[in-house]
């Protein structure tokens, strides 16, 4: 191969092993960085939740489920940087086959979920129920149930009217942060569901079971009711509902499930949940495509520095990189 041409491939293998070095140090310190703070706000929601009588299950402690996903994110990202810096091939390796299992595991229990739908929702149902046993000592619990059993603010004829000057500005400002808009209103979720399976779920609560004294017993916590925005919030609008028929309060609770209504709301909008997969899973794949492509360029170049000094030798070796590298000094060793 003519010089020129040797010189060329050169700067080119250079070029492409120092690209690839400086993106997977900073794919892997973004990374390390976000597991960090994952891990840091799961740490304070953990002490946070320490000072109420808790749940026992990570399943329904967020906080929990944050440490965990904190700690994975923080260490895995950690080889990668330090791997990246040091171009250690073990630990390259570690970090690839980390990432590939990760993302493999993802993919399987997606498919698995679908493939035993029935299970799953079994699952959730469970858990859910067991939740609804301690409703009332886990505050992380309590939200979540209540956010999604609420239905959110909806604007009144009155607020409306009142709305409808604006209208043209706040759809300027929802399309540009392409979220769709209709008749000026807010985009909220709107389950409208009332436990897990149904709203009979609430006679597991020691307060709302028929048989419990007090006022709560037999109803649901008005979160399930239907609202008025016009009204004043009656929290015991759900008042002996439990024993019921559904038909019997259909008008006054919802009465359908929230596992249900949220397994529809991910089937109706289909295109959000395809992003936020895409989003779980796509930077996961580059993540493995990146460190095969830079794993493949350190042993290229350790294999080249081999050949070449078993031609010239130790000594000329040396000579050779300091005349050659340049600016590559951190070739790996």
């Amino acid at each position: 191969m003519p010089r020129g041409d040797s010189e060329q491939v050169r700067y080119c293998a250079r070029f492409s092993y120092l690209w690839l070095k400086f993106s997977l140090v900073i794919y892997s310190t973004v990374f390390w960085l976000i597991g960090g703070l994952v891990l840091s706000v799961g740490i304070y929601a953990e002490v946070e939740r320490q000072k109420y009588k808790t749940l026992e299950s990570a399943f329904l402690a967020p906080a929990i489920i944050l440490i965990l996903l904190g700690v994975v994110m923080f260490i895995v990202s950690f080889i990668g940087v330090l791997a990246s810096l040091r171009d250690n091939l073990c630990l390259l390796q570690a970090f690839m086959y980390i990432l590939g299992i990760c993302l493999i595991i993802e993919l399987i229990g997606g498919v698995v979920a679908l493939i035993f739908r029935n299970q799953t929702i079994d699952f959730l149902n469970d858990n859910i129920r067991r939740g609804i046993e301690n409703y009332y000592d886990d505050l992380d619990f309590k939200n979540i149930m209540d956010f999604v059993q609420k239905e959110l603010h909806k604007p009144s004829p009155s607020e409306k009217k009142k709305r409808k000057k604006g209208q043209r500005e706040l759809q300027t400002t929802w399309q540009s942060l392409r979220v769709p808009l209709v008749s000026g209103q807010r985009i909220f979720f709107e389950f409208k569901c009332c436990g897990g399976e149904d709203y009979r779920d609430w006679s597991k609560n020691q307060y709302h079971d028929c048989r419990a004294p007090g006022p709560l017993a037999c109803g649901v916590p008005y979160t399930c009711c239907f609202r008025n925005t016009t009204e004043v919030v009656n929290t015991m609008c759900g008042y002996k509902t439990i024993d019921k028929e559904r038909l019997s309060v259909q008008n006054v609770i919802y009465v359908r499930g929230c596992t249900n209504a949220v397994l529809m709301w991910f089937t109706d909008n289909y295109t959000i949940m395809a992003g936020v997969l895409l989003g779980i899973l796509l930077p996961q794949f580059l993540g493995v495509l990146l460190t095969f492509l830079y794993i493949t360029r350190v042993e290229d170049i350790i294999t080249e520095h081999s050949v070449t000094d078993g031609l010239l030798g130790p000594g000329t070796k040396a000579g050779v990189e300091a005349a050659g590298t340049g600016c590559c000094m951190c070739y790996p060793i």
